[in-house]
């Protein structure tokens, strides 16, 4: 889980930093910014998976010039500030109850140069502590390494065994020092293992932007991770429904939000043996996802992921109430907020519908966030909704998505000075 981000100098963000939640829904206009929320979590997700630093922001492309990895929007050359030549980025991560690092809080931060368009972007400073232990740095407080090359970065470890003071290691600049150490034999297991438990929850993360049209295809069976835009979710499904319990549940919450008398699901072959999901009405009547409504298979596709195999991740949904019907609303947020209660899973969405804020319990509501723009700061700006003043004693007697959608939230935080950009130190 993602507990907190700290942005400087990213994107439209000079400097922000909030604490993220089980379910965490962004609001804001268009162009406020809430996207280059999603851009920067996409940032530590590449470095999760490995790959080097001109690839997480540009495009990876593996053999036969088939592309693996998008980047993010605008490359290298917009990722930083108002063309600031550099951005960092900084997470604090909760490893899930099964691994050894469970009661720990992972503190992982990242600078990347962009200012060189010739030579490509490069690491500058990089760290991770684990509970306020330094496992690397290579800028720390006491005793930091002297960086005099563009092409290596230089980190001090943990003190080990009778050492005085932390040794120190050189590492290309080219790639996050993270994956390169996570993958070193020669390092002690302990630093290897708390830089792998690292990459493995950066590498966990999904960014579903659903495609009606994608949902719609045929897809092979046993295909049980759902795509990115909702492919292989006939597949998926058919591997959800052959637990009796998981597909009681799905049919309960499609009958729940869709005003289908839906009582089973069917996945019918084609001709070259992959299947197509089709809902079952009551009657016998068959619907095929060819004709089924786009706010259906996006319903489909988000219970999908939050009850296939594929679990224990965190989930990013743009805009994942496209699609649903005001008046059922209230039944999808509350859908994802138990499973982000009881499936070990965080979401964190972003939505342009006001409504939804009234729909959130307590503790979502306590971690929803606001992006915006004003015309007293630059960029954008990011604020807690709930620590606005009086905004508890305001939300107990009105609707928070009606004081949204009148522009209260926005006032409230400018009149306060919630919007002048923090102090956070993210590297």
């Amino acid at each position: 889980m993602i507990e907190r981000i700290h942005l400087k100098g990213f994107k439209s963000f000079l400097r922000a930093e909030a604490n993220l939640g089980p379910l965490t829904l962004i609001v804001g206009t268009n162009a406020s910014g809430k996207s280059n929320i999603r851009e920067a979590l996409r940032v530590v997700h590449g470095i999760g998976l490995g790959y080097p630093i001109a690839d997480v922001l540009g495009e990876k492309y593996g053999p036969g010039g088939i592309l693996q990895w998008r980047g993010i929007r605008g490359g290298a050359k917009e990722a930083a500030f108002e063309n600031g030549g550099s951005f960092a980025i900084k997470v604090a991560l909760r490893a899930p109850g099964n691994s050894s690092h469970k009661d720990q809080l992972l503190t992982y931060g990242v600078r990347v140069d962009v200012s060189s368009l010739k030579s490509g972007p490069r690491i500058v400073r990089e760290s991770l502590y684990a509970s306020n232990s330094l496992v690397f740095d290579s800028h720390p407080k006491i005793d930091a390494p002297i960086q005099d090359s563009e092409h290596q970065i230089r980190v001090r470890y943990s003190k080990s065994g009778k050492q005085k003071k932390g040794s120190v290691r050189e590492f290309s600049s080219a790639r996050p020092v993270l994956s390169q150490l996570a993958g070193l034999q020669r390092e002690q297991a302990s630093l290897r293992e708390t830089c792998q438990a690292v990459l493995a929850i950066l590498a966990s993360i999904r960014f579903l932007d659903l495609d009606p049209d994608a949902m719609r295809q045929p897809s092979q069976p046993g295909q049980l991770i759902l795509g990115d835009r909702g492919e292989n979710l006939s597949s998926v499904l058919q591997g959800i429904c052959l637990d009796d319990a998981r597909r009681a549940t799905l049919i309960e919450w499609l009958r729940a939000l869709t005003p289908m008398d839906a009582s089973d699901f069917a996945f019918r072959p084609d001709l070259m043996g992959r299947v197509l999901v089709h809902l079952v009405e009551a009657s016998g009547f068959e619907v095929s996802a060819y004709s089924a409504s786009d706010g259906t298979l996006r319903f489909l596709a988000l219970v999908a992921a939050l009850l296939s195999e594929d679990t224990g991740q965190i989930y990013f949904f743009e805009e994942f109430d496209n699609g649903i019907h005001p008046t059922r609303l209230h039944l999808l947020l509350d859908l994802v907020q138990r499973a982000s209660r009881d499936m070990n899973v965080q979401v964190i969405g972003t939505t342009h519908n006001p409504a939804l804020l009234a729909f959130l319990d307590d503790r979502a509501r306590a971690d929803a966030l606001l992006v915006y723009r004003s015309e007293y700061f630059k960029g954008s700006n990011l604020v807690q909704i709930m620590s606005l003043p009086d905004a508890k004693e305001i939300v107990a007697t009105q609707d928070l998505g009606k004081l949204y959608q009148a522009g209260w939230l926005e006032d409230a935080a400018i009149l306060s000075g919630a919007d002048a950009p923090g102090a956070a130190d993210v590297g």
